[in-house]
């Protein structure tokens, strides 16, 4: 079971992880950093944090690893490319226009593109995905003394509300695990955060974070939820 200390760190070390990979990615476009070495560094821990520690004055306050679990921190950072991100060469150009209100001629321009992207989830990110969630669920159901069969597990994952509570259980016990070196399958972190960090429309959630007391609020749901009796056979 999720405990609240656990998770606290672990949203921490996701924000500071990814502001530090996006700041990685503009440092690239600035001219600051090479490509080649970027990639380097996103990919391997031990890099990662030398380079860090040698620039640490220059990295924005909430992108610098934090005094206590540096080690979890950069597991963190040097797993983004293997987890649906990619650090794009050449992005190219995009149109831009503030607020994406008018695009026409008068009110929009052409930026440098991003170079960081993440890809959609595959078709088997999303099977991996939804492994994952049902592992979660049923280790939670063990927890509450009850043993799910697949008709449970199915009704269950059909509901809205308990389908988003446990894709956030489900990437919280993910990224402890890739915090203490445990690694997850390629391609499952992002396919669970768009599950739970956009509408079912696929949009982005406006000013979407991650939050342990959500993840919690998720958690307390579920176990409420497998408390309830089993439904007559």
């Amino acid at each position: 079971m999720l405990q609240r200390q656990d998770i606290e760190t672990a949203v921490e070390l996701q924000t500071r992880s990814y502001a530090l990979l996006r700041w990685l990615a503009q440092a690239v476009q600035r001219g600051f950093i090479g490509f080649d070495a970027a990639h380097a560094y996103a990919r391997d821990p031990a890099a990662a944090e030398a380079w860090a520690r040698r620039h640490h004055q220059e990295l924005p306050p909430d992108a610098r690893p934090p005094q206590a679990d540096t080690a979890g921190f950069f597991r963190l950072f040097a797993g983004y490319l293997d987890n649906g991100h990619a650090l794009v060469r050449d992005p190219g150009k995009r149109l831009y226009s503030p607020d994406a209100h008018c695009f026409c001629e008068m009110c929009s321009w052409f930026i440098d593109g991003p170079s960081l992207r993440a890809r959609p989830p595959s078709t088997g990110d999303q099977r991996r995905a939804d492994r994952q969630m049902r592992a979660s669920l049923d280790e939670l159901a063990l927890e509450c003394g009850r043993l799910l069969d697949e008709d449970e597990v199915g009704a269950l994952m059909r509901r809205a509300e308990l389908r988003e509570a446990l894709a956030l259980h489900a990437y919280a016990e993910t990224l402890l695990r890739r915090i203490r070196g445990g690694g997850s399958d390629a391609g499952v972190p992002l396919a669970l955060w768009r599950r739970f960090a956009r509408t079912p429309q696929g949009a982005p959630k406006r000013g979407f974070r991650l939050d342990a007391d959500a993840i919690l609020a998720a958690q307390t749901l579920l176990l409420q939820r497998l408390n309830e009796p089993a439904p007559p056979r």
